[in-house]
């Protein structure tokens, strides 16, 4: 019976490439994979919900992503009602108790990191896109990516106690490389300490606060709604006026209005990767910032 129990162990690991009783990880954001991969390495077997090319906030409840929620143990979450749109809907149709809210396997990053932009005071559909709780695009900070991975390690321990030593030295490991790759990243992005950048979505508010940009606003007018051409000349006498440099955005939204103000101002767009797998070369957390570096060198703006 031993013999027979090692051979399908060593079946189920040719066959899958983990162990049959590795955690099964779904995350919403390829971001949240990243580091679930980082601090569970061969115990978990990680899947995204959603791709790096795409907007986080906007997805479909598709049968392959009900499938994955009905098979999983653990679900990690960006929060801050980023997935809002869908992950109810895909909760529902997968019916299962483990990863709802308040099962074992759910888990909101949001609830562990200090957000920014919480909102105070009634909220209504005229602010446009507005999270009540917070700006959810926290993961563009490192150093809140290192209490992300301290909490995805904990929740690890908790549903599988076995490996809790191996998600702790994994989770110290991630935080080690995290503070020794800042110094090289903010060395980099150095020549924009201080400067005026304009963002297209509010998206890089915590990306700002990491290496100490000057956020000067947004082209959006709202939050989630495209500038309109009156809006548009505003911000060009805003930008000449204020002698703002250079405009970041993802590269998932349409660059016409951008191209509109660089044609107008001479303002330097620059399309920053948001997440992990933005572009075919940002296959991990560190990647991501990597790329972000690289972005600004490419645009000559560092």
């Amino acid at each position: 019976m031993k013999s027979f129990a090692f051979l399908a162990t060593v079946l189920a690991v040719l066959a899958f490439g983990k162990p049959a009783t590795a955690l099964n990880v779904v995350t919403t954001t390829t971001d949240l994979a990243a580091i679930a991969r980082a601090v569970g390495g061969e115990h978990v077997d990680v899947t995204s919900l959603t791709r790096g090319t795409r907007d986080p906030h906007y997805a479909e409840a598709k049968p392959s992503m009900i499938r994955s929620v009905f098979r999983a143990d653990v679900l990690l979450l960006v929060g801050a009602e980023l997935e809002i749109g869908w992950l109810p809907a895909a909760l529902q149709a997968g019916r299962n108790a483990k990863v709802l809210p308040g099962g074992p396997g759910y888990l909101d990053l949001s609830e562990t990191v200090p957000l920014l932009d919480v909102q105070t005071g009634a909220i209504t559909r005229a602010m446009g896109d507005v999270h009540a709780a917070g700006n959810p695009h926290y993961w563009l900070d490192p150093l809140r990516g290192i209490s992300m991975a301290k909490a995805v390690a904990a929740r690890f321990a908790r549903l599988d106690p076995a490996h809790a030593s191996e998600y702790e030295m994994a989770s110290k490991a991630f935080e080690s490389a995290v503070i020794e790759r800042m110094k090289t990243w903010r060395a980099a992005l150095a020549p924009l300490k201080g400067k005026k950048v304009l963002q297209y979505h509010k998206s890089f508010v915590y990306l700002g606060e990491a290496f100490r940009m000057t956020l000067a606003g947004e082209v959006e007018p709202l939050p989630g709604i495209a500038p309109s051409a009156r809006h548009l000349q505003r911000l060009i006498a805003r930008i000449k006026a204020e002698k703002i440099g250079v405009l970041i955005m993802e590269p998932y939204y349409d660059r016409r209005g951008a191209e509109f103000l660089r044609d107008k101002t001479g303002i330097t767009v620059v399309v920053l990767p948001h997440s992990v797998g933005a572009s075919p070369e940002i296959k991990t957390y560190f990647d991501l910032f990597d790329g972000i570096v690289a972005a600004f060198r490419k645009a000559k703006v560092i």
